[in-house]
């Protein structure tokens, strides 16, 4: 198992390179040596046989480079628990997988797509802090309980669509108040919720009592807009064609806009901030809200990790390449005679 199997294409096209480098190599030294003597004339000038020895540097070289290759694929070994110790925080994510992010406006991309890219770069910019995973249209379903793991974060967070829930629209008064029934309020761990949507949601009443709420509780709701004010079509499906069919509503396609007023009414209530994705660049920003939060000392939990191996293709690459380095192509005059090197 790789962490980085996506280096296997940089190394294949360095391969690549090299063997071509090396057959150029190749042949200019032939060609220099045909000009310089004929081949009986060559063998009488070296007054020695040839040895083997330029071939296996060349394939120690090769076999060195090929392990430095598979080091920076990072091979991972088996699962340990590492302790966690630090400042930390716990943060539960309510993310909207209601058809409406399916909508394809910012650059071409979904919305859902947007903000599990922003998720994803996020959660690896976390250190010790403890990650929940709750999704939400119509209904809410806890996708992932609060946990030190972030790759079983987004494992789940990778399998999300919005086929999980049969109900759609977009309850936000629901999401909040299921994010909020997952933290431990009797432990003095900083809380705070992330709040991913577009917006839409007419509910108004339930959405006023869950902002009090989380309000009373003191427990910041950061939202994140996505989508934009031009809006999209909302994808439904396809024809046998491949054609893509847009929900419609007597007849007409149906647009669907980013509503900023709930997200940032939100926001503000709870003491927290407000942000527009726009793209996945928007992580930083996410990032730099959840930086702003005072953590406290935490102790005692522990996180699975995978053991990194790349050490052991490295360090057996730097012993060939400096077994190559002390080889040389030939043994010396004096000795080649009489050594035992001379058949190799």
């Amino acid at each position: 198992m790789f962490k980085n199997p996506e280096n296997a294409v940089l190394i294949i096209l360095a391969a690549l390179w090299v063997i071509v480098l090396w057959r150029v190599a190749a042949r200019q030294m032939r060609h220099r040596r045909e000009a310089f003597a004929s081949p009986a004339m060559l063998s009488r000038i070296a007054g020695h046989k040839p040895t083997r020895r330029p071939v296996a540097k060349w394939a120690m070289v090769i076999a060195g480079f090929a392990l430095i290759g598979l080091g920076i694929m990072r091979p991972q070994g088996g699962l340990y628990e590492e302790a966690v110790i630090g400042e930390g925080l716990d943060l539960v994510v309510a993310l909207d997988i209601s058809k409406s992010m399916n909508a394809n406006d910012i650059e071409g991309n979904s919305r859902l797509e947007v903000a599990k890219a922003i998720l994803n770069k996020m959660v690896n910019g976390l250190r010790n802090d403890r990650v929940g995973l709750v999704v939400f249209a119509g209904e809410t379903m806890v996708q992932s309980p609060l946990s030190y793991d972030k790759n079983t974060f987004l494992t789940f967070l990778e399998r999300v669509n919005p086929t999980l829930l049969a109900k759609q629209g977009t309850n936000l008064a629901g999401a909040m108040q299921t994010a909020l029934d997952r933290f431990d309020m009797t432990a003095s761990q900083s809380k705070v919720i992330l709040l991913i949507s577009d917006g839409e949601d007419s509910d108004k009443e339930r959405l006023e009592t869950a902002i009090k709420e989380a309000a009373r509780k003191k427990i910041p709701v950061f939202t994140v807009g996505i989508g934009s004010e031009k809006g999209g079509y909302i994808p439904e499906g396809q024809t046998w064609f491949g054609d893509i069919v847009y929900k419609r509503y007597k007849g007409q396609p149906v647009i669907t806009k980013l509503d900023e007023k709930n997200l940032r009414e939100i926001a503000e209530q709870t003491q927290a901030d407000y942000f527009r994705a726009s793209d996945i660049s928007s992580a930083r920003k996410v990032i730099s809200g959840l930086n702003g939060i005072k953590r406290v000392a935490v102790a005692g939990g522990s996180t699975q990790q995978r053991r990194e191996l790349f050490f052991f293709p490295v360090l057996m690459a730097f012993l060939l390449l400096l077994l190559e380095w002390m080889i040389s192509e030939r043994i010396p005059y004096e000795r080649e005679l009489d050594h035992w090197l001379k058949r190799i």
